[in-house]
C-alpha cells in the first residue's frame, strides 16, 4: 500500500496497529517503499507513527539513501527535519550523497550538502561523492561539490 500511494489503506492499518518497521524479504519497509516513490504524505504518516528512520534494507540502504538515489527532493527534506542519519553508507560504503550526486541530482545534493554530508567520505572503494559524479558526467553537481 505505501509503494502504491494508497494512503486510505495505509490509513486503516495503521489504525489497526500493523508493525510498520517489519521488513519484506529484501529489508524493505514500509517507509523505504513510501519514500522511494515519492509518497510524502504517506512518509508524513508512517513517520508520526514511529517508523524506523534509519532502519536499512539487505543492501544497507536506509529510506534517505534511496530517496536521494531516486532524486525526491521534498521527501529528502521531511526525512532531514525528523533527523534521518545522513552519514550511515549502504554495504559499498556508499553515502546519500554518493548516490545524489552519481544520479545527477543537484537540488538533492545541495540540501544533504546544506545538513553537513561529508564530501570526503569514501566508499568501499576509496571513490568520494565527486568522483561518482563526475564518472557519470554530472558537471553541475561537480561544481558544487
Amino acid at each position: 500500500a505505501s509503494a502504491q500511494g494508497h494512503i486510505k489503506v495505509v490509513e486503516v492499518l495503521l489504525d489497526k496497529k500493523a508493525n510498520i518497521n517489519i521488513a519484506n524479504n529484501d529489508g524493505t519497509t514500509c517507509v523505504h517503499s513510501a519514500a522511494i516513490n515519492g509518497h510524502l504524505e504517506i512518509v508524513h504518516r508512517l513517520l508520526n507513527n514511529k517508523a524506523d528512520i534509519n532502519i536499512a534494507d539487505n543492501d544497507g540502504e536506509t529510506p534517505l539513501y534511496s530517496v536521494a538515489l531516486n532524486g525526491h527532493l521534498e521527501v529528502i527534506q521531511v526525512l532531514l527535519g525528523r533527523e534521518a542519519d545522513i552519514t550511515i553508507p549502504n554495504n559499498n560504503g556508499w553515502t546519500p550523497l554518493h548516490a545524489a550526486s552519481s544520479e545527477g541530482h543537484l537540488e538533492v545534493v545541495e540540501v544533504l550538502l546544506d545538513n553537513q554530508a561529508d564530501i570526503n567520505t569514501a566508499n568501499n572503494n576509496g571513490e568520494t561523492p565527486l568522483c561518482a559524479a563526475t564518472v557519470n558526467g554530472h558537471l553541475e553537481v561537480v561544481q558544487t561539490l
